[in-house]
């Protein structure tokens, strides 16, 4: 993708990487130049349901055209790789909402996919090119392209039968250690006293009910762990050490999926900043498989999204 200073685009082809709080959108011209970008509510259509999404989706865009100066007409393509649109039923009935959410704003529909948010950033991650994207925050998957444009996944099984290594499965480990210790069966750990100055939770009967019965966010925990392991906890550290190894076990899958190896960007909560937690995998890594170079992203979600809209137009000419 150039990384020149954009010309004026007589065609448009957009991107929107869509969360559950928050979309950004970017625009690039046709020679895949970055000309506007904005940011607006959640496009998590399956949360707050179709309607809402389009219209969130509809805001951005025309706070985007407003800043180049632009019209809808001008628009080619749309790719919106949203959060939830793993499923190709539920992406198609996001797209056939959004185009008719188009129509009775009488406004002209461009060419329109919806993808998965986690595609998208494996699109910007390497800007269209082979590589590998950990996707680690709440949840856990890996996924791949190659250099002939297919995809392979590793993980993404969700928190009752799959997501080891996440946010989620950090978090758990550190209710069920801190239950062990209020019992007598585990070991003594720092994490109890952590959980009752971060979250309030200072013994077995608000513990239990923050879980069964308040709805706790159990990968909310997780900093609680990675806290206690940077001040050496022995427990603490056994969970690092437990779920970087599940981490590991995704790459080692993925490879044997994939005729050479390939880069890989960590993308999330728990492995995208400098802790404990993420340099233990990086040093795994290298110990492992040191012929995997580890990266930054070179676009954000966003642009990997609208690079995904430029496909739409190769497809069909």
């Amino acid at each position: 993708m150039s990384k020149s200073p954009p010309h004026v685009a007589s065609t448009i082809f957009l991107g929107f990487d869509g969360g559950a709080t928050r979309t950004k959108g970017v625009a690039l011209n046709s020679e895949k130049e970055i000309l506007a970008k904005a940011i607006g509510n959640s496009a998590n259509f399956q949360i707050i349901g179709i309607k809402e999404a389009s219209k969130n989706i509809l805001d951005i865009t025309e706070s985007i055209l407003k800043d180049m100066g632009a019209n809808f007409s001008q628009i080619k393509a749309m790719c919106l790789a949203l959060a939830g649109a793993g499923r190709k039923d539920d992406a198609e009935k996001m797209r056939s909402g959004f185009i008719d959410f188009l129509a009775k704003e009488k406004l002209p529909a461009p060419k329109v996919i919806v993808e998965s948010d986690a595609l998208a950033a494996l699109e910007g991650a390497f800007d269209g090119n082979p590589g590998m994207i950990l996707i680690c925050g709440t949840g856990s998957i890996l996924f791949a392209k190659e250099k002939n444009g297919e995809i392979h996944r590793v993980g993404g099984w969700g928190r009752f039968i799959g997501d080891e290594g996440s946010g989620y499965a950090l978090g758990r480990s550190c209710l069920a250690a801190i239950a062990k210790e209020h019992d007598g069966r585990g070991k003594r750990t720092m994490m109890t006293q952590l959980l009752r100055e971060r979250k309030n939770i200072g013994n077995p009967q608000s513990l239990i009910a923050e879980v069964y019965q308040k709805n706790f966010d159990i990968a909310s925990a997780a900093p609680v762990v990675i806290e206690a392991a940077e001040k050496g906890d022995e427990v603490a550290l056994e969970i690092v050490a437990a779920n970087v190894d599940e981490l590991i076990k995704h790459v080692c899958a993925m490879l044997s999926k994939l005729p050479v190896s390939l880069p890989l960007v960590l993308i999330g909560s728990v492995l995208s900043v400098n802790n404990i937690y993420s340099r233990s995998f990086c040093e795994k890594m290298a110990d492992k498989f040191p012929e995997v170079k580890i990266q930054n992203a070179e676009f954000p979600p966003a642009v990997g999204a609208a690079l995904l809209s430029f496909k739409i137009v190769e497809d069909v000419e």
